[in-house]
């Protein structure tokens, strides 16, 4: 929404129609029957019920002039005397009858969706239910559940709970906020889905993941210490940052994975106010698109800027202000919790922003209600006499309950929870925990549960739930002994950087850093005390890998699988780090004297796009030959980078976080691979990366080639298991056109998903 409605001009519609009806009851002119809608879609009413597949379908039918561009308060009505079936200007309302008690819909949602042809055309979305005063005022008068105000896109999309609103009569608005109408009209949609998934995680199809980094020579490319992650909803767009650096990644889906050659687009932009300083941030509001990002600055301000078309440009640049912390900066939004007085958005931007840093006694939060453009003061959340200074990333559920995890609160990792609208925080702390040894995270599933990842004392990854806002919590499990897909074999000995987010309400995922070594030297402690030349004691050796655990039941079960995979070298082994992962601060060592042992800094981030997949951002310390084909758990060191390379892991297969989303599988494979082709003395020799099965495991892949491009012929056949193929036939001087296709039990991937031409 670009703007919450004005309840003035509906009270005196309302007033308007009291009185006329009224004077009509005195003249005997007029029946008691219901007032109908003033406005109308076609149909203009259906009914849901709360089975899973549950559907009904509309279209607009107001002209769509003039537009409605202050949002729901600037929508007109066609006259009184006019037929309720008459559409209005630039509005209308679909009538959507829930039907059922509100137990029938425990753990299902209704999801409702606005889709149109063009992005020059925009509409935004209120859904109100009938607040039991005059049936059929589908304005202010009904009480407010969800909105939908994306920006450049062609969908709109709310989901709300009747087990938690209630059941019977809801109006789906539609505000014809820039364009509209004919030719280009709404067609509208709700749906009943699960939030539930009751199926084990070891039945659920395990992802698979691959590995994007940016071309050599990137701004800022390896020097990428505590990334954070976010995705634009209507665009699709990764955002990510770096030091000093934004950088945004599309991803182009015509083959499986993305073709990491030409498949990902790059773009940086360097905010503006933007400064040489601490812990850079950055979040993505994924409904709305709107993206901030910053540095906090050694005085304890963070400059930053506001972006609205994903970096492309900056809207303005904000200061937080010297009410902050000087440490430890975060930001998060969403939605705000209704019918708290005094802080709800003050501008058309709907959701709220919330920006919290620490200091040597407390962490405090500020909020913003002008769309993150300027923030009130910062409250305390918590002082050291609750928890310690060390706290992980804000975040905000769809009822607006806001979530700040910390490491310890009474020797126990713990969320900090606002249900006002970040004025007041109370501190819940998991019973089961130990003290944590990172910062942690907290996932927050569509229907409310919640994930806290977090490093326990003695190193392992750990994840507990709570389905009650962090007052009671169950299913604290140790991924340890979970997590044992290393190259080497092996279970995990320790893990850092917990990062956690959820999708469906039943279904989450937690990534993390982690390493088998049993090298009794300290994996994060300060490496290389002895740092004579060649003197290697002390010298903790261990190899990391990341890795991503998934749950589709609440987080009852998990897998846990590695996710290392380069498109570019597909099976191979690819670890983040060689040798310590330091977390003293400035009391690592690096050059000169030593590599840099502080390259990774203190946390990851993980999230999740529209359908579903997973998307974790890391700072890679291991790039060149020398450094991966390393043996793991070397006390060698001269393979060590030590950079802080930006690195995207993105899911090509598997379960989504969204189940509606789950592939239809097992089938044939949906898309070939990406292939490269480099000519040596020999032949064309042809790469290419593994794809995703679908379900069913690949048995060959298919080598097409040709000097007519569509024309293409098989010419071989190769294992699964192989990646390659040496095309030794070719004649020099004639160009060829080639394809590979992945063969499972169902069928074969489409032919010609890309074209590759070598100039033989």
């Amino acid at each position: 929404m670009k703007n919450r409605n004005s309840r003035h001009d509906w009270q005196k519609a309302v007033l308007y129609r009291v009185v006329l009806c009224a004077s009509l009851l005195t003249f005997g002119f007029i029946s008691l029957s219901p007032i109908r809608p003033v406005k109308a879609s076609a149909p203009q009413s259906d009914t849901i019920n709360s089975t899973v597949g549950s559907a009904v379908s509309w279209t607009g039918d107001a002209p769509g002039a003039p537009p409605a561009a202050n949002g729901e308060s600037t929508c007109q009505d066609n006259p009184l005397n006019t037929p309720p079936t008459s559409p209005g200007l630039n509005c209308d309302v679909f009538t959507l009858n829930v039907s059922g008690v509100p137990a029938d819909w425990a753990g299902k949602r209704v999801r409702v969706r606005f889709t149109w042809n063009t992005i020059a055309t925009d509409y935004d979305m209120v859904v109100r239910r009938e607040s039991g005063m005059t049936p059929g005022y589908q304005a202010a008068e009904d009480t407010f559940i969800i909105d939908s105000g994306r920006g450049q896109s062609t969908l709109e999309e709310a989901v709300f709970s009747p087990q938690d609103s209630g059941t019977g009569t809801y109006y789906v608005r539609a505000i014809y906020f820039a364009g509209g109408g004919p030719p280009d009209q709404y067609h509208g949609t709700a749906t009943t889905f699960s939030a539930v998934s009751n199926t084990p995680a070891a039945s659920c199809a395990l992802p698979g993941y691959d590995n994007y980094q940016p071309p050599v020579g990137f701004p800022n490319r390896d020097n990428a210490g505590e990334p954070s992650i976010g995705v634009n909803w209507n665009t699709g767009n990764v955002l990510f940052q770096e030091r000093l650096t934004s950088v945004r990644a599309t991803f182009s889906d015509s083959t499986s994975p993305a073709d990491p050659v030409s498949g990902v687009i790059w773009y940086a932009n360097r905010v503006p106010a933007e400064r040489t300083g601490l812990d850079p941030i950055l979040f993505t509001d994924r409904e709305t698109g709107r993206t901030i990002g910053g540095e906090l600055g050694p005085d304890g301000a963070t400059n930053g800027g506001i972006s609205d078309d994903d970096i492309s440009t900056f809207i303005q640049t904000f200061q937080t202000g010297i009410t902050q912390g000087f440490d430890h900066q975060t930001i998060g939004g969403g939605p705000p919790k209704p019918g708290i007085p005094g802080r709800q958005p003050t501008t058309s931007y709907p959701h709220l922003f919330y920006y919290a840093s620490q200091q040597n006694a407390l962490a405090t939060v500020a909020t913003s209600f002008d769309g993150g453009l300027t923030y009130v003061g910062a409250v305390p959340a918590y002082t050291l006499l609750q928890c310690s200074n060390l706290h992980g990333h804000i975040k905000v559920a769809p009822d607006g309950t806001v979530y700040l995890p910390n490491k310890s609160c009474g020797s126990k990792a713990a969320v900090v929870v606002s249900e006002d609208n970040g004025l007041n925080w109370s501190v819940r702390p998991i019973p089961t925990a130990s003290n944590g040894d990172d910062d942690p995270s907290v996932g927050i599933g569509a229907g409310g549960k919640i994930y806290v990842a977090y490093t326990a004392v003695n190193g392992h990854p750990h994840v507990a739930v709570s389905d009650d806002k962090g007052l009671t919590w169950h299913d604290d499990t140790d991924l340890g002994p979970l997590t044992t897909s290393f190259p080497t074999g092996g279970a995990l000995r320790v893990s850092v950087f917990p990062a956690a987010v959820a999708g469906d309400n039943n279904r989450a995922a937690v990534f993390f850093l982690a390493t088998n070594s049993a090298d009794p030297d300290n994996p994060t402690g300060t490496d290389g005390e002895d740092t004579a030349p060649g003197n290697a004691t002390d010298d903790f050796a261990g190899t990391w890998y990341p890795f991503i655990a998934t749950t589709c039941d609440g987080g009852v079960s998990w897998t846990v699988v590695r996710a290392d995979n380069d498109p570019l070298r597909p099976g191979l082994k690819n670890p983040v780090q060689q040798g310590v992962i330091c977390k003293n601060g400035t009391t690592c060592p690096g050059p000169p004297t030593t590599v840099d042992t502080r390259n990774l800094l203190d946390f990851n981030d993980v999230t999740v796009d529209r359908k579903g997949r997973i998307l974790a951002a890391y700072a890679d310390g291991c790039i060149t030959g020398d450094c991966v084909s390393l043996p793991d758990n070397s006390t060698t060191r001269t393979g060590n980078n030590g950079t802080a390379t930006a690195t995207i892991i993105r899911q090509r297969s598997g379960m989504r976080l969204f189940a509606e989303f789950d592939p239809a599988s097992p089938a044939a494979p949906l898309l070939s691979p990406p292939v490269q082709i480099r000519e040596s003395k020999k032949g064309n020799d042809l790469t290419w990366a593994t794809p995703d099965n679908n379900g069913s495991a690949l048995t060959v892949y298919r080598i097409y080639r040709g000097t007519v491009g569509g024309k293409e012929t098989k010419i071989a056949e190769v294992k699964a298991n192989v990646n390659s193929y040496q095309d030794r036939k070719r004649r020099r001087g004639v160009k060829y056109y080639y394809h590979v296709t992945a063969v499972n039990a169902y069928g074969e991937s489409p032919q010609g998903s890309k074209i590759f031409v070598s100039k033989g």
